[in-house]
């Protein structure tokens, strides 16, 4: 049973390394040769630019040059307007890639959610995300570290958020383990978080309080967590991510993620490194790791 304990923790933490409509703008559908250029602006800061298809209540479609026919639903948009030629040219700095994985940092969530109906694959664990709902997000998967150990483990990861005030938002999920071993039977953990969001997808800072329970074994103490990120060029951003885990006989843990992040237009890609006080004696910057999630 010790190996399934272990792995249980280990897997929380490399789980963890993952309505107001607007105004119609009233235009009509056009031919190929009359499209009319927009720029819309979301109420989570993306930017997007192309030329107009059609609108209905639930979304607007738009053909830009990057990434082709794009729907985007219409409850997410602040802003539609127009952009002729030297618009462009004098926007075109201001352009900015959506960020994929605005949802994870290092390691824990912040309160922003997956977009609603957008499905996305992680690299460890091994997961499958979908956005349900606009609120509403759930993840299946297993682990890598279930085959190096031998151990079955099927991991299930919802979340659910919602917006507070104009820049602070709610989140509340769940990290859930099964596994069994033939040698050693079967075991289980849950991990349960909550926590506010204060900003943007591209600078925000969360705080996060952690519940956890392994079967056969007492409730966990919760421990803390403090997590920010900040976009720092189109494509770059830093990320980072503190834990506090109070043990027994005031012999507390800080545990520490930090790193970079790199982005496309269908994905992100995270080198990071695990520190504490005992890997900093060996490996002054810590241990790296690569994290990805990619949208289909």
């Amino acid at each position: 049973m010790k190996k399934l304990y272990f792995l249980f923790i280990l897997l929380f933490f490399t789980s963890l390394i993952s309505n107001a409509q607007i105004e119609d703008p009233k235009i009509e559908e056009t031919s190929n040769k009359s499209k009319a250029k927009i720029v819309v602006h979301t109420k989570t800061g993306e930017i997007y630019k192309g030329y107009f298809i059609s609108q209905n209540k639930d979304f607007l479609e738009i053909e830009t040059e990057s990434v082709g026919i794009l729907k985007i639903p219409t409850q997410r948009i602040k802003t539609i307007s127009t952009l002729d030629d030297n618009q462009e040219n004098d926007s075109e700095a201001e352009e900015r890639l959506k960020q994929v994985n605005a949802v994870r940092y290092m390691v824990g969530t912040s309160a922003f959610n997956y977009e609603k109906g957008g499905d996305y694959l992680r690299n460890n664990p091994m997961t499958y995300h979908r956005g349900v709902t606009d609120n509403f997000s759930i993840g299946v998967g297993t682990s890598l570290w279930a085959l190096v150990l031998r151990v079955p483990i099927i991991y299930v990861n919802p979340q659910f958020t919602t917006q507070l005030g104009r820049n602070v938002r709610y989140k509340i999920g769940l990290d859930a383990f099964a596994g069994t071993s033939f040698e050693e039977g079967g075991a289980a953990a849950a991990f349960i978080n909550t926590g506010i969001t204060i900003g943007e997808p591209d600078l925000n800072i969360t705080g996060t309080v952690y519940w956890g329970a392994l079967s056969d074994f007492e409730r966990l103490d919760p421990f803390y967590s403090l997590a920010g990120m900040a976009r720092i060029s189109k494509k770059l951003m830093i990320v980072s991510e503190g834990f506090y885990v109070p043990l027994q006989n005031d012999n507390n843990e800080i545990i520490i993620f930090y790193g970079g992040r790199y982005l496309t237009e269908t994905a992100s890609y995270d080198l990071g490194f695990l520190f504490n006080q005992e890997i900093a004696e060996v490996i002054p910057f810590g241990i790296p790791f690569i994290a990805i999630t990619v949208k289909l």
